[in-house]
């Protein structure tokens, strides 16, 4: 971190998904090799289906060998069915660790040295998960890096206002994201997201960084939109509200926390909170 209070984030946008997590995470580890930042951010499923001892070896791995914090994204923590369920009123309630009635969509976030500094579950399985039998998780507390409050919330749970209320003095939210959707090209998802992640992000006074697949991947035949891009709840012009997609597979954003807590602050006098 810079001593200016800056920190640099990478959104990891990988071409292609594949079921198989390894190569998920072989791919990303060349895209990411030449680059430098304080944290990385990856795509919803990276690990895909990987068992949890081996999603958190790799994300680990990675967080070492680049030297920098890694959101790993996330994988199925459990058994995918690739049909439709009944969800009866058992798998309607809280997650029950104890029975493997089926997956939670679950990720990790690892420091540059190789420690664990959080775990966090999807809360709200979204279209063709809940066909598939994925469980809701439980909310996360999020994790601190160089003294700033962080916190993860997996692609839909973003669209939960409930997921940011009473959390108060979030520096930044991380939003690994799958965006399949149902409309013929990206444009729409990509409008809606861009809208909700900068509400987000001057509602709750914080930056909001989506990294999410290119938008040629697919999901067992259901396309992605693409909607990995920055939000920025206190640009120098109006332009900068919202920063992306990308073109690039990887890209820098610096959260300039000096900025955002004199924005707090400004907002503070005005009686806006």
């Amino acid at each position: 971190m810079s001593h200016s209070g800056n920190v640099k984030i990478l959104l990891v946008q990988p071409p292609r998904w594949s079921p198989d997590g390894h190569a998920n995470f072989d791919a990303i580890e060349e895209l990411v090799a030449s680059h430098a930042g304080d944290v990385m951010v990856l795509p919803e499923l990276a690990g895909s289906s990987l068992p949890r001892a081996g999603y958190l070896a790799r994300v680990r791995s990675l967080a070492r060998r680049s030297g920098m914090a890694v959101v790993g994204g996330s994988h199925y923590d459990g058994p995918v069915h690739r049909g439709p369920v009944n969800r009866g009123p058992v798998n309607r309630g809280p997650v029950n660790r104890g029975v493997n009635s089926g997956a939670v969509n679950r990720g990790a976030v690892f420091g540059a040295d190789g420690t664990l500094l959080a775990e966090y579950d999807k809360v709200h399985p979204y279209g063709v998960e809940l066909l598939s039998g994925v469980l809701p998780g439980r909310p996360s507390a999020g994790f601190e890096l160089h003294g700033r409050r962080l916190r993860v919330l997996l692609c839909a749970d973003l669209w939960y206002s409930a997921s940011l209320a009473g959390h108060d003095g979030l520096d930044a939210v991380l939003v690994p994201a799958f965006s399949v959707t149902r409309w013929d090209g990206p444009a729409p998802a990509r409008e809606l997201w861009r809208h909700m992640s900068v509400a987000r992000a001057y509602e709750f006074m914080t930056y909001v960084a989506v990294s999410d697949w290119h938008h040629e991947a697919t999901y067992l035949g259901h396309p992605c939109a693409g909607v990995t891009g920055f939000a920025d709840p206190c640009p120098r012009t109006h332009e900068g509200f919202f920063s992306g997609p990308p073109v690039a597979a990887v890209s820098a954003y610096d959260l300039d926390f000096d900025r955002l807590d004199a924005f707090r602050h400004d907002r503070a006098e005005r009686g806006f909170r």
